[in-house]
């Protein structure tokens, strides 16, 4: 392996002078301000060390090529910066994966205070994660009555559930695009919401779907348009979704998106791109309470990439121990709006309460609201 130092006024600069000798292959170790003795004292200047385990390329003459111009830099930039970018990114992954366990054993090893251990039993029961039963129960006090410590222990989950308002679907034009794992719900979610936009609010809407993989997708939106008596249009590619919306110029508009496992990486940046093409006021990320913990949170984290979205849980219905879907949702700390219920459309579904979630964890069986 070749391991070698290089020194620039900025850190891009470093970064090229690195690509240039090691190579597209280069591996970034770590970046700083240089402190080299050679630098000059009252000019700013940056360092990079990167690693490569392929031989150092020359050109004829036996010396390492060097870019001999401002464009062959600015060529070789984006893509070097993209590669290392990458490659910090999971570095940064596995040092918070690597945390997050560090404190899942920092909480197994506090013992629970007396007279918490039987409600971090009740917890657990509920299939609330270990390190978060034991957060929860900790915040019960020692004396009182089972109601008073029932009581304290609803508060607690409440404190760490995020909830937000429902979407603002009275803007002036709210468009909404739709996002979620394959079977999640999302076209339902739509049309429930949809009905309420149009009968309740009496807002103009159109229907628009980016969905032309799924069989019978485009048709199932079309029955529920033809239902509430509102436009449903195709958009075969992202980029069509500006036109469609102009030409019809709605109030609210919503646009389902093709559900995506975490392994079809390309089809989830297509989806990421009608949000930007669809200048979306909101983003909606359904997500199935019936998802295991960990697949609940790395989907969503997938799925969402850097966009801020609001959760709408979806499937409540099939759940029967809350304490799983309840512990992702405090993992991730995101707004949730909506919960979803069941099939019938529109009633099955309303927003999301803290106390209604805090009250099912106590409760425990079906999702009452």
């Amino acid at each position: 392996m070749i391991v070698k130092r290089f020194s620039g006024q900025t850190v891009e600069e470093a970064l090229i002078r690195a690509k240039w000798e090691l190579g597209d292959e280069a591996v970034l170790l770590s970046s700083g301000p240089a402190k080299d003795r050679w630098w000059k004292v009252w000019e700013k200047g940056y360092h990079v060390l990167a690693a490569t385990d392929y031989p150092v390329s020359k050109n004829s003459r036996g010396t390492l090529d060097e870019p001999h111009s401002a464009h062959e830099v600015a060529a070789g930039q984006s893509q070097m910066v993209e590669r290392i970018q990458t490659t910090q990114d999971e570095r940064w992954d596995a040092v918070l994966k690597l945390l997050s366990q560090v404190d899942r054993k920092i909480d197994q090893a506090v013992p629970v205070a007396p007279g918490a251990g039987e409600w971090y039993d009740f917890l657990l029961e509920r299939e609330l994660p270990p390190e978060w039963a034991r957060r929860l129960a900790q915040g019960v006090p020692s004396e009182g009555t089972k109601e008073i410590q029932q009581e304290a222990l609803q508060r607690s989950a409440v404190e760490h559930l995020m909830i937000q308002p429902v979407l603002p679907l009275t803007r002036p034009q709210a468009v909404i695009v739709v996002i979620g794992p394959t079977g999640a719900g999302k076209t339902t979610t739509i049309a429930k919401l949809a009905t309420y936009a149009r009968l309740e609010l009496g807002r103009s809407v159109l229907l628009v779907t980016t969905d032309t993989y799924r069989v019978a997708a485009v048709e199932q939106l079309k029955t529920f348009g033809g239902i509430l008596d509102v436009p449903v249009a195709v958009a075969n590619r992202p980029q069509d979704l500006p036109a469609i919306i102009r030409e019809h110029s709605p109030e609210v508009v919503f646009v389902d998106t093709p559900g995506h496992s975490l392994s079809q990486p390309m089809q989830i940046r297509q989806s990421q791109s009608v949000m930007k093409y669809a200048h979306a006021t909101d983003v909606l990320l359904c997500m199935p309470a019936t998802a295991s913990r960990s697949l609940f949170v790395k989907t969503a984290q997938t799925l969402a990439g850097d966009h801020a979205v609001s959760l709408c849980l979806t499937k409540v219905d099939e759940v029967l121990s809350p304490g799983t879907v309840l512990g992702a949702l405090m993992d991730l700390q995101w707004p949730l709006a909506y919960i979803a219920h069941g099939q019938n459309v529109p009633e099955d579904i309303g927003p999301a309460s803290a106390d209604g979630l805090a009250q099912w964890l106590m409760r425990g069986g079906a999702y009452h609201g």
